[in-house]
């Protein structure tokens, strides 16, 4: 599909519920993409959405959707076992496509969806914002510059809140939503794996509390001699949650707070050394605050306003990617794959008992 540059891409959202209101809230500021119509199961969802974000016209079903020859993207906003046909359906008709995570909840799935875009020419990529946020950004760039030696572990405490996931919601239900590790932890597979490099080997845990399955541990072995751990809880309230990282080198362990990570700082031998050396390669929007029991933190500013940003930088590399042939957007879904296959050994190791291998997976992320 060949767009005008001159123009902001034209994007079509399906799935009228929470997340796809804050997506297009979140890409309004844009000048590189904007939301022209909606569609959802529920029309009246639809309807009430384009009331409220000013979107001109209102689809009523998916197929009218992908019919729409003025819409240049479809962005997806369902939950994850809808993800694969939706997908699917848009590229065979021609449409670029951004997905809420997870791509897929099977790694054979993802594959199909990803060699069908390239089949047709065309972008699918994956609304994964933490690889946009300024402090995932410049630990990428610090992790890269070996400063402070090889990277050992990165782990990952994620207390998260489950007000409003019911006992009756899907979030629960590993049918619609693929479990916590697959719909969940992408996210941090995603971007710690991009740290520590190909994974290998994965071995996991899940505790069920009734008809929940709502605290699951992972580790995993990568090629580059790092280890990773991820434990995710969604036992805590909106008030109590938190989400703690700490990334060890040989010589410091960066510390970010937030799942959408706001703030940073570092202890250890080399602490002095990495802070300042880190200081260089942030976004100069993040505030360096002095503190008498760590020397200096990061920080990045209001979560809201980080996510709403990483969104919409996340949109702008699509649209980036759609109008430049040759240009491959950080969250392309072939870079997103080694995520998917994470979670999904993750899911089947704690199934299993067992240890999961993975086979070698060689993307634009890990050459």
């Amino acid at each position: 599909m060949n767009v005008d540059g001159s123009r902001p891409l034209r994007a079509g959202l399906y799935g009228a519920g929470a997340f796809g209101r804050f997506v297009v809230q979140a890409v309004a500021p844009s000048s590189a993409a904007h939301f022209c119509a909606v569609a959802s199961r529920t029309k009246a969802h639809a309807e009430t959405l384009a009331d409220a974000q000013g979107i001109g016209h209102v689809h009523a079903s998916l197929t009218s959707l992908l019919e729409d020859p003025d819409i240049d993207l479809i962005a997806i906003a369902t939950p994850p076992a809808e993800h694969a046909d939706q997908t699917e359906a848009a590229l065979a008709a021609g449409k670029h496509v951004m997905v809420e995570k997870p791509l897929a909840t099977t790694v054979e799935d993802a594959e199909r969806l990803i060699a069908a875009a390239a089949s047709r020419n065309l972008v699918l990529a994956v609304n994964h914002p933490m690889l946009y946020t300024s402090l995932i950004e410049g630990l990428t760039i610090f992790n890269a510059s070996r400063l402070v030696g090889p990277l050992l572990r990165i782990a990952v405490e994620n207390i998260a809140s489950c007000e409003g996931l019911g006992d009756g919601h899907w979030f629960w239900d590993r049918r619609l939503s693929g479990g916590i590790f697959v719909e969940h932890g992408v996210h941090f597979f995603d971007w710690c794996g991009r740290l520590a490099g190909d994974p290998k080997r994965a071995i996991a845990l899940t505790m069920t509390h009734g008809s929940r399955e709502d605290q699951v541990f992972a580790a995993l072995q990568h090629d580059t001699g790092a280890l990773t751990s991820h434990h995710h809880a969604f036992v805590a309230t909106r008030a109590t949650e938190r989400t703690r990282t700490t990334v060890s080198y040989e010589g410091v362990d960066v510390i970010l707070d937030g799942w959408i990570p706001t703030r940073m700082h570092m202890i250890g031998s080399g602490a002095a050394l990495a802070t300042t050396t880190m200081r260089r390669m942030l976004d100069r929007r993040v505030e360096s605050i002095p503190d008498a029991r760590i020397g200096f933190f990061f920080d990045a500013g209001p979560k809201a306003e980080r996510y709403a940003d990483a969104v919409r930088a996340a949109f702008e590399d699509v649209a980036r990617a759609i109008r430049e042939p040759g240009h491959v957007p950080r969250n392309a879904a072939a870079n997103i794959l080694p995520s998917v296959r994470m979670a999904c050994a993750a899911r089947e190791a704690a199934e299993s008992g067992k240890a999961v291998a993975l086979a070698s997976t060689k993307t634009v992320a890990r050459p």
